[in-house]
């Protein structure tokens, strides 16, 4: 694989990585809320409970914490979102434009993008390669 190439993939899946830690940390929420709950409903049972358990204090602080993640996330991958928008934008060809903002603005897969265009996952694979080969980073980004 091309050097050029390896660099328009890392600068164009910049946003898909935000995204991806900012799912990770909703599921962390997630839990915590659950925690949240469980501890407001406590069952009492004869089985030894081991550790410290986590009082109400400590799993607000953690939702806090966990929610100025996310947001400070949501936040810089705006910037980045907008940049691969510039990028994608400026190729010439509407079909290599529109699986690229597919797979790395909306996150979808080949599979899930082939069934929603009617191409072929391999077609999709090409219509990838050729838009990361065409797409121009611009200088001082990648």
């Amino acid at each position: 694989m091309k050097e050029e190439t390896k660099c328009n993939k890392r600068f164009l899946n910049r946003y898909r990585r935000y995204m991806k830690r900012v799912d990770k940390l909703e599921e962390k929420l997630y839990q915590i809320d659950v925690q949240l709950q469980g501890i407001k409903s406590r069952r009492i049972t004869d089985m030894p409970r081991g550790g410290t358990p986590l009082s109400v204090d400590d799993l607000l602080v953690m939702k806090e914490e966990t929610e100025h993640r996310i947001q400070n996330l949501m936040n810089r991958s705006k910037g980045i979102r907008l940049e691969v928008f510039d990028c994608i934008d400026t190729l010439e060809d509407d079909r290599f434009a529109e699986v690229l903002e597919l797979y790395f603005i909306e996150r979808l897969t080949f599979e899930q993008i082939a069934e929603r265009k009617c191409f072929s996952i391999r077609h999709v694979g090409y219509l990838y390669g050729m838009g990361i080969d065409s797409v121009m980073i611009p200088s001082g980004k990648a």
